[in-house]
């Protein structure tokens, strides 16, 4: 009796798009961030990532508003 073998391919679905640079994020390529405000966000590591980025962003905003409050 011969083996069968069963080649099932992956379903890659696109699970959104990165909120700084617009890039699509597939579900099977990993290397990205969903934050508790459902935001996506690449995250490769080099150059600085797209999460990275946003932090800085946001904490910068934060540091402008607690100054314009004073």
């Amino acid at each position: 009796m011969a083996n069968k073998t069963w080649n099932k391919s992956k379903t890659v679905m696109a699970v959104g798009w990165c909120g700084v640079c617009q890039k699509e994020l597939l579900s099977d390529a990993g290397g990205w961030i969903v934050n508790a405000e459902k935001k996506h966000f690449c995250h490769d590591g080099r150059d600085g990532s797209c999460f990275d980025k946003y932090v800085i962003e946001q904490k910068n905003v934060a540091e402008d508003a607690s100054y314009e409050g004073s």
